[in-house]
């Protein structure tokens, strides 16, 4: 058997953690087993990083999420070009991928579930319009990969044959992750001084993650360690009522947004805890990246993270929604530093262990391999 054509489909129209998820796939598979193509259903931003990466891309806009034109389209250059794989990732690309392979009549289709679709969404509309798209065309799928064994679990529960669901862990780029970075020059580009305590969250600013949750926990610690200071990393639809929250608590001496960055570990560098207070993950990559630097995680036992953490031995985990419990931890690992060093050092040998991107590329590949073989294609 020749060299496997796979083709990801996907939204590309932010980036969040299936972008991150496909661009360290496309680094880390081998590329004398697999050929490989990307199709975009927003101009930017990924379309541009993934040329950056010197893969082929083809942009097919879709104006809404029913619009149906690209189908057409993506059907043409599956034909043309033969594709064994058809990977979908997120509820559109997984409907218009789905319709264009089953209209060109040729690969196998596999959806890479990456998080709770309920959760992913703000508008009881928009969560109903997602169900209708994915139930109309789950059945055109022929494997889905998850990216955590809770997410297999859900969908063996929703009825999906455990024989086509695969949990594949997501995984870093382990080298992009040197925890001996001191985070000084972060620090001073923030203005924050050598004795602040600095705790951080790498988010989208959106209600799953639970920024209020670790706010109210601020509100009660800084009474007793006033140097904390709080980094909110990221963007989203939250910010205003966010900075309203920090201004009303009496939080803003304790508190920084920084809006987007693309400098990851660096930020998580300048951060002595970080914190995860989500109220629904899949797997997280934030976790890993936070554990990848040698630093103590806070997260919440929701979704794929105690299949990451085991809590007191590599991080901590506290209940979801539960202010109290959040910031008895943060309280405990400031007032502990061995400990907090002791967790951030497990963390990272947890990572190197078990959630690296060249295992997740050889597994994937694996199983395209046996789909493959399966369809004699």
């Amino acid at each position: 058997m020749g060299r496997l054509k796979v083709l990801h489909i996907i939204g590309g129209g932010e980036f969040g953690g299936a972008e991150q998820h496909l661009l360290s796939l496309l680094r880390y598979i081998d590329k004398q087993e697999c050929e490989l193509q990307v199709a975009c259903l927003f101009a930017e931003p990924l379309a541009p990083m993934i040329v950056h990466e010197g893969f082929p891309v083809h942009v097919l806009p879709m104006k809404n999420k029913l619009d149906l034109k690209p189908v057409s389209k993506l059907a043409a250059l599956i034909r043309a070009e033969g594709f064994n794989i058809i990977h979908t990732h997120g509820v559109r690309a997984n409907m218009i991928g789905r319709l264009a392979a089953r209209k060109a009549g040729t690969g196998r289709v596999v959806t890479t579930v990456h998080s709770v679709l309920a959760f992913d969404y703000n508008r009881w509309i928009d969560r109903w319009v997602n169900r209708v798209c994915e139930a109309a065309t789950k059945n055109m799928t022929e494997h889905f990969i998850t990216v955590s064994d809770m997410l297999a679990r859900q969908m063996i529960n929703e009825g999906v044959p455990a024989g086509k669901v695969t949990a594949i862990h997501n995984g870093l780029e382990i080298e992009k992750y040197d925890s001996s970075l001191s985070g000084e020059e972060t620090r001073r580009e923030l203005g924050i001084g050598k004795e602040k305590l600095v705790l951080g969250i790498v988010a989208r600013l959106h209600p799953v993650k639970g920024h209020v949750f670790l706010l109210e926990a601020l509100a009660d610690v800084a009474t007793r360690v006033p140097e904390l200071v709080l980094l909110i990393v990221g963007s989203g639809p939250e910010r205003a009522s966010l900075e309203f929250m920090v201004s009303r608590l009496g939080l803003s001496d304790n508190v920084i947004f920084t809006g987007f960055r693309k400098d990851i570990p660096q930020v998580i560098a300048a951060v002595d805890i970080l914190v995860l207070p989500s109220l629904s993950e899949g797997l997280s990559l934030t976790i890993m990246e936070g554990m990848a630097m040698e630093k103590p995680v806070i997260a919440t036992s929701v979704g794929g993270t105690p299949e990451i953490i085991t809590s007191g031995f590599d991080g901590m985990l506290a209940p979801p929604a539960d202010t109290y419990a959040l910031a008895r931890c943060i309280e405990e690992l400031v007032k502990n530093p061995g400990d907090a060093a002791r967790l951030g050092r497990q963390a990272r040998k947890t990572i190197e262990n078990r959630f690296t991107a060249g295992l997740m590329a050889a597994k994937t590949t694996r199983l395209y391999r046996d789909l493959v073989k399966e369809g004699n294609l």
